[in-house]
């Protein structure tokens, strides 16, 4: 009998162990005195889970941790769904989604567990040796240009495997010519149509077998009618020609590689194609970083924010583009994720290669997202420009620009 009773209180206790988390969620300015087993920020919002029986006041409403999941998607995806909380495109939820009715290709689930918080960066944790050496570079981005660029391939409905693709694909394959790269092209099908990403080489002076890439999509889609795709992602694509525009006009260290690719929309195919070529002729050693652009030309508001997105392994990275952020652009909020999903940086990070996303901030509630109406006039230059001198900057720091040429014989052998 003793026997019996001690089995009973030990199932018991472990029961009590295991048993569901409830979630209460509040905004983070509230004081508690609560002690969670986990929490959650979603942007103002605190969501407190914790183990205990009764861990909240009856006032409080609370969930079951198992029914709730952090979505990553732009609004418009969301519509018939309930969000309790919602920031830097992500949203808490306590409902199931039906990918057989919703556009599932754009949405990342993700449970609570998963999820990692979406921080404010800090700069005074990050110091960077050389950081401050590249305002000469960075001052000749500019925004007109780059404007110019997005308007000519926002003229183009460039649905990948399409004609008016093709046509953007020739005219950045010239551009890339005309700055005298080493251009090459990649052919792919996409939905039963042929199409291609536009590479161009500028090899490195010193570490010609360590490889920076840039890239960004240059194709676009629309739930109905054209699809310019201005920000999304002209915007991307005309910023790696703004880049390497500014780049050949200087000597690095190490080889740039820019890219605008296609096919993203339907799954990051062009990327994929990418990342398994370089495995492929066994090149995976040589690339160092990757830098990937997608709608970095938007804001809703006079405020201007960035959110850098990788993996939790790439944080050196996270952090170059921070600091560098900081120095060179000021003007920018800079947020930093680490749950990498549905961009151009994801198919290097899923082959153990050092891949970053920048993008705008307020891309989930751009209004022309996927639309016929994501047009030139919805640009803010100083938006884009703050995000090229960024993304510039850290590429300066990362390859190594050779600012003084004849640094090149200062080592006894003149």
């Amino acid at each position: 009998m003793k026997l019996i009773f001690i089995v009973v209180a030990f199932t018991l206790s472990q029961q009590e162990v295991v048993a569901e988390e409830k979630c209460h969620l509040t905004n983070k300015s509230q004081a508690t005195d609560l002690k969670p087993s986990s929490q959650y920020l979603i942007g103002q919002e605190l969501l407190i889970c914790s183990h205990s029986t009764n861990p909240f006041k009856e006032s409080f409403k609370s969930y079951d941790k198992s029914t709730l999941k952090i979505v990553r998607a732009h609004d418009q995806e969301l519509k018939k769904i309930n969000k309790l909380a919602s920031a830097h495109g992500y949203h808490l939820i306590n409902q199931d989604i039906d990918c057989q009715k919703s556009h599932c290709n754009h949405i990342n689930i993700i449970s609570l567990d998963a999820f990692n918080n979406i921080q404010k960066a800090n700069t005074k944790s990050i110091n960077l040796k050389g950081a401050n050496n590249f305002q000469s570079l960075v001052n000749e981005i500019n925004p007109l240009t780059w404007q110019s660029d997005i308007i000519t391939l926002s003229s183009w409905s460039r649905v990948s495997g399409s004609s008016e693709n093709n046509f953007a694909k020739t005219w950045i394959e010239n551009k890339f010519n005309q700055l005298n790269l080493q251009v090459s092209t990649q052919n792919f099908i996409v939905n039963g149509n042929f199409t291609t990403n536009i590479i161009g080489v500028q090899a490195g002076s010193i570490k010609p077998d360590d490889w920076y890439i840039v890239g960004a999509h240059m194709d676009s889609t629309s739930s109905s009618g054209d699809s310019p795709g201005a920000v999304d992602n002209a915007s991307g694509c005309a910023g790696v020609l703004e880049m390497a525009r500014v780049v050949t006009g200087h000597t690095f260290s190490s080889t740039i590689i820019f890219i605008c690719y296609s096919g993203e929309e339907q799954g990051l195919i062009g990327s994929n194609v990418h990342v398994n070529s370089i495995i492929s002729n066994g090149n995976q050693n040589k690339v160092k970083a990757v830098l990937t652009m997608d709608m970095v030309g938007y804001t809703s508001n006079t405020n201007h924010e960035l959110l850098l997105e990788t993996s939790s392994s790439n944080q050196w990275l996270m952090d170059i583009l921070v600091q560098n952020a900081a120095i060179y652009a000021p003007e920018l909020t800079v947020y930093t994720s680490t749950n990498p999903f549905g961009s151009d940086h994801v198919p290097y990070i899923n082959n153990n290669m050092h891949g970053i996303l920048s993008i705008d901030e307020d891309w989930n509630v751009y209004p022309g997202y996927h639309r016929s109406t994501d047009l030139p006039e919805n640009i803010s230059l100083n938006q884009g420009q703050y995000i090229l001198k960024t993304n510039l900057a850290a590429l300066a720091h990362l390859a190594e620009i050779i600012q003084n040429e004849d640094v090149l014989f200062n080592n006894d052998f003149e």
